[in-house]
């Protein structure tokens, strides 16, 4: 095979197999089949290349001819574009594979990591649910341990929306990190309260005495990041690029206000998919953010599945140069062992939550609506997706401005770029997914 070359910079690891961290960029050494957390890395030597991704494909890793007939590999398609690939010959390394490729021409070895798989444990049963919540808060404290303890000087920022899942962070950061700043979006408005997710966060700053670091952006500041998402995110599909945004504003902010030090962003995403927490939205007459009809398990299924096509976390912060750290990945597995009588119980994720962290979160939190930045929760369409339709940018416009920044005379491409929840993928030299 020609030779193999990284255009870029990868974005950082933080993998987690056999109890212990995983952040080396460099992974010629074993790689655990247990490997889970965000997880990309190629290493290219003269005579072998190694390219390994996790298997939720939360860290990304793309390839492509380049013109020079070798290989070229980014975390970015954007990179690959504009080192002059063709954007429909990009592909992504499968999620969950190790390849070691022999560039002498004696072919590749292709290993399949342990892939999360959904185990539920019997309905029914006197303490399932509080048992497998034990076996996760312990995951999440090893998980969280190890960072604080790999990163002593680094200031931790919480992405903070004053719902459960970002609160349990804080909890778990407060814990293990000995300099917490919390961190809440609000989009700027002319008159009217904060809103709910401000004034949470706000309550929740105020009682466990921390500092909360407060972004509010106008809504041509949110804006002026669409392109950045767009290609950071790697993704147009609305829901994702409006929480892409959002990250992008809070990075922003957090960039300006972290000092000379090292920080880690900790955000508390992926239990939404883990837990089956979406629904779509209702507004001005529209339904936004739709999802397949399908049983709840089955819909878990597809939801975690397609964590391999977005990057609306990581993707955002790292456009600022900050390293961002999804603290429930690790636990994905006994998230899956949950019975289905949990996950058809429309508070499931309160119920998981009380057991996870009880009395430690307050009240309060238990008990708020739920909200998304993406929505507002006051006034009808004052939140991202309304100011984005306010604007004229919809799903329509925002696939053509993908395929603008690619490079794209056809969007229709971007429909063989992502299909049934992942990317295109390969291992160069393979014509298909092992």
């Amino acid at each position: 095979m020609s030779a193999i070359s990284l255009t870029g910079t990868l974005d950082p690891n933080f993998g987690w197999g056999d109890d212990r961290l995983h952040l080396s960029p460099d992974c010629r050494a074993a790689v655990p089949s247990g490997l889970r957390g965000a997880y990309a890395c190629a290493s290219i030597g003269a005579a072998s290349v190694r390219l390994v991704r996790d298997p939720l494909g939360l860290n990304k890793l793309f390839w492509a001819p380049g013109r020079d007939g070798g290989i070229r590999v980014a975390a970015r398609p954007w990179r690959l574009v504009e080192a002059g690939c063709a954007f429909e010959e990009i592909q992504a390394v499968p999620c969950g594979v190790v390849a070691d490729i022999d560039l002498t021409g004696n072919g590749q070895v292709v290993t399949s990591l342990d892939a999360p798989r959904r185990r539920p444990g019997p309905d029914g049963e006197s303490g399932a649910v509080e048992a497998i919540a034990r076996r996760l808060r312990a995951t999440l404290d090893q998980y969280c341990a190890a960072l604080a303890a790999s990163h002593p000087r680094s200031r931790a920022f919480v992405c903070l929306s004053g719902g459960l899942d970002s609160t349990g962070v804080l909890m778990l950061a407060i814990e293990h990190f000995r300099d917490v700043v919390a961190v809440s979006f609000d989009l700027l408005r002319d008159h009217g309260p904060p809103s709910a997710d401000r004034q949470t966060a706000q309550r929740l700053a105020r009682d466990f005495k921390l500092p909360l670091l407060e972004v509010t952006p106008t809504g041509d500041e949110l804006l002026d990041g669409l392109d950045a998402v767009l290609k950071d995110g790697i993704d147009w599909r609305d829901f994702n690029v409006h929480a892409g945004l959002v990250n992008h504003a809070l990075g922003r902010a957090i960039a300006s206000a972290r000092t000379a030090g090292a920080c880690l962003v900790l955000t508390g995403d992926l239990p939404n998919e883990f837990l089956v927490d979406y629904h779509a939205e209702e507004l001005n007459g529209r339904t936004y953010y739709a999802l397949p009809k399908l049983p709840t398990p089955a819909l878990q299924t597809v939801l975690v599945r397609g964590l391999d096509t977005s990057h609306r976390e990581v993707g955002p912060f790292q456009a600022w140069g900050l390293p961002a750290v999804q603290v429930y990945a690790p636990a994905v597995d006994r998230y899956l062992e949950l019975p289905d009588s949990l996950l058809a119980d429309p508070r499931r994720k309160d119920n998981l939550c009380r057991h996870l962290f009880g009395e430690r979160i307050p009240e309060y939190v238990y008990t708020r609506p739920k909200t998304r930045a993406q929505v507002g929760d006051v006034e009808v369409g004052r939140g991202v997706l309304g100011l984005c339709l306010d604007r004229g940018i919809d799903a329509a416009a925002l696939r053509s401005r993908f395929a603008e920044l690619h490079r794209l005379s056809d969007a229709s491409a971007l429909d063989r770029f992502i299909r049934a929840g992942r990317y295109r993928a390969a291992v160069p030299g393979m014509s298909r997914v092992p």
